[in-house]
């Protein structure tokens, strides 16, 4: 089994590619939603953003108050650090059980901060999705319905496209210009080969 790692910036279209993939009929495991489930449900995830952050971290509902975590991990990198080394573990064991219930050859782990997050030795190779900043600027404006200064300061929070597609195995360019279904299909039959 090959672990294949799919990320990319913001508005790049990493999630649309990760579709089409699952629609291939691999397993794709999402780890941005995973996280957000096991945040909301994992014991020892809870314990530990509350022992850093109180209760308000919590809603009354149970689930985690996602405003009042973004406003302060977005102004604190330490407390950003602090985050990520509760939920980091317990998604890469979760993804590893999830891993373990697959028979497919190839399962790609979909996430828009591997880089980042420092997971990149966890795979056996990694496809980048990249697209144009404006391209990317207009789908996230159109998607969150929000303004173009959030959108950009999000953006300087994530690696450039550059900077990924330098560390990539493989890039698939999601630019409206070259057709991303034929990049998919080329991508994979490389990957089958590595088999």
């Amino acid at each position: 089994m090959l672990k294949i790692g799919l990320t990319g910036g913001i508005g790049s279209g990493k999630s649309t590619i990760a579709r089409v993939i699952k629609t291939l009929g691999y397993p794709v495991y999402t780890s941005d939603r995973r996280a957000a489930e096991l945040t909301n449900n994992h014991v020892a995830i809870r314990e530990g953003l509350i022992r850093l952050f109180g209760e308000h971290i919590y809603q009354a509902d149970g689930k985690l108050n996602k405003q009042a975590l973004a406003s302060i991990i977005f102004q604190n990198k330490q407390a950003l650090q602090q985050v990520n080394s509760i939920v980091h573990p317990i998604v890469s064991a979760d993804f590893d059980s999830w891993c373990r219930q697959q028979t497919s050859a190839l399962v790609f782990f979909e996430s828009a901060i591997l880089f980042e997050s420092n997971l990149s030795h966890r795979f056996d190779h990694i496809i980048t999705v990249s697209a144009p900043e404006e391209t990317r600027l207009e789908r996230v404006i159109r998607r969150d319905h929000t303004s173009k200064e959030k959108v950009i300061e999000r953006m300087h929070n994530q690696l450039s496209d550059t900077e990924r597609e330098r560390m990539a195995d493989y890039v698939i360019h999601n630019d409206d210009r070259q057709q991303v279904l034929t990049q998919i299909l080329q991508t994979i039959n490389h990957l089958k080969q590595q088999l």
